[in-house]
């Protein structure tokens, strides 16, 4: 998503509009809602459109500001479909991945006929050259605000009395085994009412493996039921399991299904030391997962080894907001996802996640799933834990266009509610990346153009020599293709999913 800044190709000869190419790309979109999903479907539609917003940005400011455009796609490669009106030219081409306006005279590399040379970019002042290479970021801003004043006025802002439903509930659980459902309520743990998640979580924590009594609300009916509360490991558990994290919740020892830790001690008895294959639930939300040599080194009490597991997970019951009242409300939401955004980015960046995100793909240090269940040993699982500690995080690593349409279709599943701050989080990553300070970005355009406005001075206007500029942009759009490519890669081999 970027400006076209090289000379013009020559033109073809006029020819009648061919709708062919646009045909079938309408039928690919269609063909990808029927044999893949609808909601991969919408997302990517959802993309193309953000994809064509961006240029739309450039576009209006270029006209605002006087400058000639003489085409506006989406996408690169071949053109499939186009049209003309005025002076410029409309279309779709056969790449989708990206989209781009071309506006004349961006450097002084770019012929312009003669008698154009006012409506050129390279002759505009600061202010208006500022306004054009910097829209299409400012436009995914604005989209990015709007999405997030639609989110708050339709869904509204948590409960201020810390009020919660079960949004979701894990298979092999303690709320599965009870038959808890999706919007039920929890009422009382063992005795003790849970108002807020927070209250709840303590209960929970400090039960495993306990036989409690659970009330909750269904509708406008209040239920009760007897339950084993579950168990994750806890810190010192987990030491003692060579190859198994903190939170982890054990499933299956050498092919016995186990739900609490005395099922666990039970399996084990006297096979403390001896390699063991067990299946598990992995901390922070990833697929189920099996080490084929675990080794139990220690069997500590349940109360040290363990912590409790409900096996729900909350969505806050939400106070409704007015139109006025969303105004300041998305303004301030915005600004924290633009702060998370910007913040992650730039760990990424400096604090190791892009070198271990390059290395580990190389190096095929990602899972390989087999029926459903990633199998690796104990060595394999604590190299590759090291993308998911606090200092590398996996959410940190490089996500291509691919991930995010694959991430998107999966948010579009949950409801509507939640595209809409995905699409907003989109929205930021994309208009932020594209401000980085280098060609062809974007924010390599606003460089260069505040470069020339300070080196313009006593009347003289100073333009700079894309011959010296060009070896740097080559080399910035090799680096950003390969990335790209490699990002790719890895959400095929390695997808992200939600937990």
């Amino acid at each position: 998503m970027t400006m076209n800044t090289g000379p013009k190709a020559e033109e073809p000869e006029e020819r009648p509009n061919d709708w062919t190419g646009l045909i079938l790309l309408i039928g690919a979109i269609v063909a990808l809602g029927v044999f893949a999903s609808w909601s991969w479907a919408f997302i990517v539609v959802a993309i193309i459109f953000m994809i064509f917003m961006h240029e739309m940005g450039h576009f209006l400011t270029a006209k605002l500001t006087g400058m000639k455009v003489t085409e506006f796609f989406i996408g690169f490669g071949p053109r499939i479909w186009s049209f003309h009106k005025g002076d410029t030219e409309y279309g779709v081409k056969l790449i989708p991945a990206g989209a781009y306006v071309r506006i004349i005279g961006m450097n002084n590399l770019d012929p312009v006929e003669p008698g154009e040379e006012n409506r050129a970019y390279r002759v505009k002042s600061f202010p208006r050259k500022l306004l054009v290479v910097t829209a299409g970021s400012l436009m995914h801003f604005a989209m990015a605000l709007i999405l997030i004043f639609m989110f708050l006025v339709w869904q509204g802002v948590p409960a201020a009395n810390g009020a919660w439903a079960v949004s979701s509930v894990s298979e092999s659980s303690a709320a599965g085994e009870l038959g808890i459902e999706v919007g039920d309520e929890i009422v009382s743990i063992d005795g003790i009412e849970v108002d807020s998640w927070a209250e709840f979580g303590e209960v929970v924590q400090g039960r495993g493996d306990a036989d409690v009594e659970v009330v909750y609300r269904r509708g406008g009916q209040t239920l009760a039921g007897n339950v084993v509360i579950g168990a994750r490991l806890s810190a010192a558990g987990a030491a003692t399991f060579h190859g198994l994290e903190e939170n982890d919740r054990i499933l299956q020892v050498d092919g016995v299904d186990v739900f609490s830790y005395n099922d666990i001690v039970a399996v084990v008895g006297g096979r403390v030391g001896e390699p063991l294959p067990i299946v598990f639930d992995p901390a922070r939300g990833l697929e189920i997962q099996v080490i084929d040599n675990a080794v139990v080194e220690e069997l500590l009490p349940a109360n040290q080894a363990t912590i409790g597991f409900f096996g729900v997970s909350r969505e806050s019951a939400r106070d409704n907001v007015g139109l006025l009242a969303a105004v300041p409300r998305s303004i301030g939401d915005f600004g924290s996802y633009f702060s998370a955004v910007t913040t992650g980015m730039w760990d990424t960046f400096t604090g190791g996640a892009l070198p271990n995100f390059v290395s580990d793909t190389l190096s095929g240090d990602v899972d390989t799933v087999h029926d459903d269940i990633t199998s690796r040993d104990a060595g394999e699982r604590e190299v590759a834990s090291r993308a998911l500690n606090e200092g590398n995080p996996d959410e940190q690593r490089i996500v291509s266009i691919y991930g995010a349409a694959r991430f998107g279709s999966q948010i579009t599943e949950d409801g509507l509610d939640r595209v809409l701050l995905f699409m907003a989080g989109l929205n930021i990553s994309v208009g932020f990346l594209n401000l980085l300070p280098f060609p062809p970005l974007d924010g390599g355009h606003v460089v260069i153009a505040s470069y020339e406005r300070l080196r313009s001075f006593g009347g003289r206007r100073h333009e700079v020599d894309y011959n010296k500029v060009l070896p740097f942009t080559y080399a910035i759009f090799v680096l950003l293709t390969g990335f790209g490519l490699l990002a790719i890669f890895r959400d095929i081999i390695d997808p992200i999913n939600i937990g």
